[in-house]
C-alpha cells in the first residue's frame, strides 16, 4: 500500500467529518474526526511494515477506531481510562443518533450520545478507503470520503469559502492519487497540465455556483424531520382564552418572571394556517440545540436579553417564551418551532432560564420605510375558502402592502369595531364567527380582532399569522419578578417585515389592563409609528423597481455559493474533460487516417508523435521519426512501430515517387503496433495520457 495514496484518501474522509462542524460546532467534532483518521493511518502503516499483520487489518482498524471514539467523546463513560458496558452501549446508539441529530436545531447540543455518529461514520469511511486502495484504482477508493461528504451537506450544505475549501481540497487530494509513483522530472510537465484542468475545473464549478437563479435555501433532511412528542392531544392555547377571562379565574397566577429588561408581551404559540374552522401550525417541532441565532431574514443587529421564569398554574407543553429563543435552561428535553418561536417540553419545570435575540438600531422612520417579506408563511393560500361579504371589504382601498399599510389595516379596525365587555364574551375564530365580527360588526374579544385582522392582511397581500400569549404586566412586585395571571391573555397578530422579521400589532388596543409601553420597546416604537401614518387616501405606495429584460420588477435572485453547486460545476466539467479529451484524440486520428497520398503518411508520424508525446517521451520540432524511436527506446515495442512508420515517412517525402494507399496502410500500420505496445504500459500511465492536454493544441 502506497504511503502518499493512503494519506490522500483519509484526508478525503477527514475533509467530510469536519463538514459536520455546522452540526454540532466544529470544536466538539474536529478530535474524534482526526483521532479515528490518525490510528487508521497508523494500523495502516503497522500492516505495511509487518505483512503478516495485513489480513486481521479491518478488524484492527474497527478496534482501534472504536477506542478512538471512547478516549474522546465518551470518557465519561470509562473507568480509569477504560471502555464499559456503557461505552458499548452508546456506541450502539450512534446508529440511532444520525436521526436525533435530524431533529434537533443546530449547532445541535453536543451530548456524546448524539456526537458520536460523526466519528462512526468516519470509521467506516475509513475501513472502505484503506481496503478499496489495496482492491480497486485509487479514485475508486476516494468515494467513502466524497460519501461524508454528501452525507454531511444533507444536514447542512457548505456555502461561501467554506465550499470553496472543500472542492479546493478534493481537487488536491484527486491530483496526488494520480500522480505515478517515481515520477522523474521530464513527466512533471504533463501532470503540471492534468493538475491545471483539475484547478481550473474547481474554478469553473464556484463560477456555476454563483448563478442559481432562485437564490434558493439549499436542501436539508432536517425538513422531513420533526422531533417525536407525546401522544397526549392538548387543547391549543387560543382555546384557552375564553376560560381564562372567567370571572372566577380571571386572578389565578399562570407564572412569575424577572428579565434583565422590560418586555412586552409572553408568547406561547404562533398559528399560521387557517382552513376556514380553526387555526394551526404545520411546521415542525425540532429538539432545542445548544443556542438558536436569527435566521437570514433577520437583517439588523439584535442583542440578547435573558429572563428566569417561574410557573405556577400552566398547563399543557406550551412554555412561555420571547420571540427569536436563543437557548433555554432548567428544562428536560425542550422543543422549539423556530420559525413560530414557539417552546414545548413534555413536562412542565417548577422554573427555567430564557434567552433571546432582540432587534436593535429599530426606529419608526425604520418601520415606515420598509416592505413586507413577500416570502414569509401567511399569505393568501393560508386562509381557504374566504365568504364574499369578507372578500368585499377594502378597507386599504387598494394600497400596495407595507409595514404604513399593515398599521393603517391596525387603525381601521380599532376605530371601526368594538371589544366585548361584561361575563359572558364571544368565543370562536372560523368564518361564522369572522363573518359576524367583521361584516356585521359585532363586539370581539381579542381573538376575533387577531383573526380578523390577519384575514384581512392577508386578502391585501400582507403576510400576517395570529400569536397566543400574554401581556406583560405594567409594574413588577416588591421582589422585582412581574406576576402574570389569567387576565393576561389575549392573542395578537404579527406581520411579516421586510429585514427585521415578525413584528407585533394589537388591532384590539386593550387599554383596560392599564398597560404603559416601556420606552424603547416593540410597543413604544409601534406607537411612534401609528402616530406617524397618515390615513389611507394619503399613503402613497412606494415606487416599483424598474422591470428587467424579462418583465419582471426587478432582481429576482441572489447569486450564493453552495458547496453542492461547486460539486455539480466541477463534476460537469471534469465529465467533459474525461470524456471529451479522449474523444476529441479519437476523432483527430480518424480525420488523419483519412488523408490522402503523403497526407496521410504525415499525419500518421503526426499520430505516433503525439502518443509518445503524451506518455511523457520529450519531442522537439526538427526530431525525426528515428530520433523519437530513439527518444523512445525505454518503451517496449515501440521500436518496430516506429521504423515501420519512419520507412513510410522516407518513401513519401524523398522518394519523389507518387504515395499510394499501400504506403499510407503501412504507416498507419506502424501506429498501430504503437498503439498495442503503448497498451501493455501500467492504467495509471495509460489513463494520463488519454487525459493529456497538450498535444490537443499542437498537430
Amino acid at each position: 500500500m502506497n504511503r502518499r495514496r493512503t494519506l490522500a484518501v483519509l484526508a478525503g474522509v477527514l475533509i467530510g467529518g469536519l463538514c459536520f462542524g455546522p452540526v454540532f460546532g466544529l470544536g466538539h467534532v474536529w478530535l474524534p474526526v482526526v483521532a479515528v483518521c490518525v490510528v487508521t493511518f497508523l494500523v495502516a502503516e503497522a500492516c505495511r511494515q509487518w505483512p503478516a499483520l495485513a489480513a486481521w487489518r479491518p478488524l484492527l482498524v474497527v478496534v482501534a477506531g472504536c477506542l478512538a471514539i471512547v478516549e474522546t467523546v465518551l470518557r465519561a463513560t470509562t473507568v480509569a481510562g477504560l471502555p464499559t458496558l456503557e461505552s458499548i452501549r452508546t456506541l450502539g446508539h450512534g446508529l440511532t443518533s444520525w436521526r436525533l441529530t435530524l431533529e434537533s436545531t443546530w449547532p445541535a447540543r453536543p451530548d456524546p450520545e448524539l456526537v458520536v455518529f460523526v466519528p462512526l461514520l468516519t470509521l467506516v469511511a475509513c475501513l472502505l478507503a484503506v481496503e478499496l486502495l489495496d482492491r480497486a484504482p485509487p479514485l475508486v477508493a476516494l468515494l467513502p470520503g466524497l460519501g461524508v461528504v454528501g452525507v454531511s451537506q444533507l444536514y447542512i450544505a457548505a456555502d461561501g469559502w467554506a465550499a470553496v475549501l472543500i472542492a479546493v481540497g478534493h481537487g488536491l487530494i484527486v491530483i496526488a492519487l494520480l500522480i505515478p509513483d517515481g515520477m522523474e522530472y521530464r513527466r512533471i510537465a504533463p501532470w503540471a497540465a492534468t493538475a491545471a484542468v483539475t484547478v481550473v475545473a474547481i474554478v469553473c464549478g464556484l463560477v456555476v455556483s454563483t448563478l442559481d437563479p432562485a437564490g434558493r435555501t439549499p436542501y436539508s433532511l432536517q425538513k422531513v424531520q420533526s422531533a417525536t412528542v407525546s401522544g397526549t392531544r392538548w387543547p391549543s392555547p387560543l382555546d384557552e382564552l375564553g376560560s381564562r377571562m372567567l370571572p372566577q379565574r380571571r386572578d389565578d397566577v399562570v407564572f412569575r418572571y424577572k428579565a434583565s429588561q422590560p418586555v412586552d408581551r409572553w408568547r406561547q404559540v404562533a398559528l399560521d394556517d387557517f382552513d376556514g374552522a380553526g387555526w394551526t401550525t404545520d411546521h415542525p417541532f425540532l429538539r432545542m440545540g445548544s443556542e438558536l441565532t436569527p435566521g437570514p431574514e433577520i437583517q439588523v443587529p439584535t442583542t440578547t436579553e435573558r429572563a428566569t421564569v417561574v410557573l405556577d398554574d400552566l398547563d399543557g407543553p406550551w412554555l412561555p417564551a420571547q420571540l427569536l429563543p436563543a437557548t433555554v435552561s432548567g428544562v428536560t428535553d425542550p422543543q422549539v418551532e423556530p420559525i413560530g418561536s414557539s417552546l414545548m417540553v413534555p413536562e412542565q419545570p417548577g422554573h427555567y432560564d430564557l434567552t433571546w435575540s432582540r432587534p436593535t438600531s429599530i426606529d419608526a422612520a425604520y418601520l415606515l420605510s420598509a416592505g413586507v417579506d413577500g416570502s414569509a408563511p401567511g399569505g393568501l393560500d393560508g386562509l381557504g375558502p374566504v365568504p364574499p361579504e369578507v372578500a368585499d371589504l377594502n378597507p386599504l382601498q387598494g394600497r400596495r402592502a407595507t409595514f404604513s399599510t399593515a398599521i393603517a389595516l391596525e387603525t381601521y379596525m380599532r376605530t371601526n369595531y368594538k371589544q366585548a365587555v361584561g361575563t359572558t364574551l364571544p368565543t370562536g375564530y372560523g368564518w361564522p364567527q369572522l363573518k359576524k365580527f367583521l361584516v356585521d360588526h359585532a363586539p370581539g374579544t381579542s381573538e376575533q380582532f387577531a383573526a380578523g385582522y390577519v384575514a384581512l392582511a392577508r386578502l391585501a397581500g400582507i403576510p400576517a399569522r395570529l400569536v397566543v400569549g400574554f401581556r406583560a404586566p405594567a409594574t413588577p412586585d416588591a421582589d422585582n419578578y412581574y406576576t402574570v395571571r389569567n387576565r393576561d391573555a389575549f392573542a395578537w397578530p404579527e406581520v411579516a417585515v421586510e429585514g427585521i422579521g415578525w413584528w407585533p400589532l394589537d388591532p384590539a388596543e386593550n387599554a383596560a389592563t392599564g398597560n404603559t409601553a416601556v420606552a424603547g420597546s416593540i410597543d413604544d416604537i409601534t406607537n411612534q409609528a401609528r402616530a406617524a401614518v397618515p390615513p389611507v387616501s394619503q399613503i402613497k405606495d412606494p415606487d416599483v423597481p424598474p422591470p428587467t429584460d424579462d418583465g419582471g420588477s426587478g432582481p429576482t435572485w441572489k447569486p450564493r455559493v453552495s458547496a453542492l453547486w461547486i460539486f455539480l460545476g466541477s463534476a460537469l466539467l471534469l465529465l467533459v474533460w474525461l470524456a471529451g479529451v479522449p474523444l476529441w484524440k479519437s476523432v483527430r486520428a480518424l480525420r488523419r487516417r483519412r488523408r490522402t497520398g503523403s497526407a496521410a503518411v504525415v499525419g500518421a508520424w503526426a499520430e505516433a508523435r503525439d502518443r509518445l508525446r503524451a506518455h511523457g517521451v520529450p519531442v522537439t520540432a526538427g526530431m525525426t521519426v528515428r530520433d523519437l524511436a530513439n527518444a523512445a527506446r525505454e518503451l517496449p515495442g515501440t521500436e518496430p512501430a516506429l521504423s515501420r512508420v519512419a520507412r513510410a515517412v522516407d518513401h513519401a517525402l524523398w522518394s519523389g515517387g507518387p504515395t499510394g494507399g499501400e504506403l499510407s496502410q503501412q504507416a498507419w500500420e506502424g501506429v498501430r503496433e504503437l498503439r498495442k505496445a503503448l497498451r501493455s504500459r501500467p492504467w495509471m500511465d495509460r489513463l494520463q495520457a488519454s487525459l493529456e492536454l497538450r498535444t490537443l493544441f499542437r498537430s
